[in-house]
């Protein structure tokens, strides 16, 4: 494919810079974990964190470059790149206007807000949520303007600078830890955060310097562009409301549960960051070259772009997967059996994160498949299918919570995700006709056996290691240490022996430069 080793370089690159922000994320949340545990101010905080991010998610936030990007790209195939920065500075108008909303509605309806979001916290946890998501609530106009910013240096090939944005806010959180944590808290994290939102909007303005961006942001509701990115973001706003109201209908019933809400959150968080790793750099890579591609016609190289990601993706996924739902307890005790996090809490998060690992080939999927109707301007499609999975997600959440606890719940997620990846993968492939050809469908199946001989490998060392050595930092280390190495050894000799055709590919390629 033309410029694949370019596109090949620029994946790597977002690549480490993603795992490193993730790596970056994780320590942050350990030292969340450390300072905070599973009590009152966990459960606190991460209420008032969730509160203006899902708000802002579901009024505006999914949409922002998924709606952004295929207009401003088609503004600069058919006029001109002025033009396009024109529309970017309305576009941004309107982002500004509707954060701003809601950050002052937030502030102003913050008790209303927590009772809905955590209905069962008792009076203290609701109060100092309450204070904290007030002292958050402004982060969601740093959180427009940056996400904005991503659609105009992404549309124009820039990918790194959007790919280290979280390294620095993540990186500025651990500092404050460090130097200002025991003395400061909860509050002080709260403001760190809201200072770190910022820093995403900074560290971006001297790439939109570069292609000669001036942030001038107008209000024209109009203008014949933002009328077209109004009109695709409506459909697609909903499409996306998933992931944001699965975290509704989680935290209100994890709010009755012992620790739950904490517990859940970290278990969640972990999930997010490994299935993100991999799918959101493949998305931000190709969204835009999927958006160029549909504009000028080129339907032939869409579809071999969204084969690409679907393949490359469950190569990636489905060992970690594996890993994730076998060695959850192990992970877990590492990352966060520290200070207040003890082994009860290690046990209980644990046990949620093999549930939601259940999920993670789904939501990888669901994440290429929904930005690639977004690139085609179709967003009724994914709207509905998402539609359809929350009813689903919602339904087995009500139904297991009761008996499974949070873990019920994570299987409630990781339900909705698998659902949601297999409606827009029939669609899809009705779009196409054919969208996996044979020989795609036996390296898949080649891929899936030997990520579930993986899985049995891994399990049969943890239950030899398990009686050995208590969960913990130490034994954490030699339990998921050895079963996991044990069970990637066998999946790369699997993988080999099997001649997969991704890694002769990449092989290939590796040779060639």
């Amino acid at each position: 494919m033309e410029n694949s080793k370019k596109m090949l370089k620029t994946a790597g690159f977002m690549a480490i810079a993603t795992f490193l922000a993730k790596i970056m994320g994780l320590a942050r949340d350990m030292l969340i974990a450390a300072f905070f545990g599973t009590g009152i101010e966990a459960d606190a905080y991460m209420t008032a964190t969730r509160l203006p991010t899902t708000l802002f998610d579901i009024v505006i936030g999914g949409v922002i470059s998924a709606a952004f990007i295929p207009v401003f790209n088609s503004v600069i195939e058919k006029k001109s790149k002025d033009k396009a920065l024109e529309f970017a500075n309305r576009f941004i108008g309107m982002v500004l206007l509707i954060s701003g909303i809601i950050a002052l509605l937030g502030i102003l309806f913050s008790d209303n807000l927590i009772s809905f979001m955590a209905p069962e916290f008792d009076i203290e946890t609701h109060e100092l949520a309450c204070q904290l998501s007030a002292i958050m609530f402004p982060m969601i106009i740093f959180t427009g303007l940056a996400f904005s910013f991503v659609g105009i240096l992404q549309s124009f090939g820039e990918y790194n600078i959007p790919a280290v944005m979280s390294l620095v806010s993540n990186f500025a959180v651990i500092v404050y830890f460090i130097l200002f944590g025991k003395r400061f808290g909860v509050y002080g994290l709260s403001v760190t955060m809201l200072a770190a939102w910022g820093l995403q909007v900074v560290i971006q303005i001297p790439s939109l310097k570069r292609f000669k961006y001036k942030f001038k942001p107008r209000l024209n509701f109009k203008d014949e562009n933002i009328r077209r990115a109004m009109m695709l973001a409506l459909p697609m706003l909903i499409s996306t409301w998933v992931q944001p109201l699965y975290t509704i209908v989680n935290t209100r019933l994890a709010s009755g549960i012992y620790k739950g809400v904490s517990s859940l959150e970290y278990a969640n968080r972990l999930y997010i960051v490994i299935t993100g790793v991999f799918s959101f750099v493949v998305t931000n890579l190709i969204f835009p070259k999927m958006s160029r591609a549909n504009v000028s016609g080129n339907g032939d190289e869409a579809k071999d772009l969204l084969v690409m990601s679907l393949k490359l993706i469950t190569f990636v996924i489905l060992p970690v997967m594996a890993v994730f739902i076998v060695l959850a307890k192990p992970i877990i005790a590492i990352l966060y059996q520290h200070g207040g996090f003890v082994l009860s809490d290690t046990i209980r998060t644990g046990t949620a994160l093999s549930c939601y690992a259940l999920g993670m080939i789904g939501m990888a999927y669901n994440e290429i498949l929904s930005k690639s109707f977004f690139s085609m301007q179709n967003s009724k499609t994914p709207m509905i299918n998402a539609l359809v999975s929350m009813v689903v997600n919602i339904a087995v959440a009500y139904t297991l919570s009761g008996s499974l606890g949070i873990s019920g719940l994570a299987l409630a997620t990781a339900c909705g995700s698998s659902v949601n990846a297999f409606l827009n993968y029939i669609c899809m492939k009705q779009h196409y006709k054919t969208l996996f050809t044979a020989s795609d469908i036996f390296n898949i199946l080649k891929i899936a056996i030997s990520a579930l001989i993986m899985g049995v490998v891994m399990l049969i060392f943890y239950k030899l290691l398990i009686s050995k050595f208590e969960l913990g930092l130490i034994g954490g280390i030699i339990i998921g240490g050895v079963s996991g190495v044990a069970g990637l050894l066998v999946y790369a000799v699997l993988v080999w022996i099997l001649k997969l055709d991704i890694l002769m590919n990449l092989v290939k390629e590796g040779r060639t430069k």
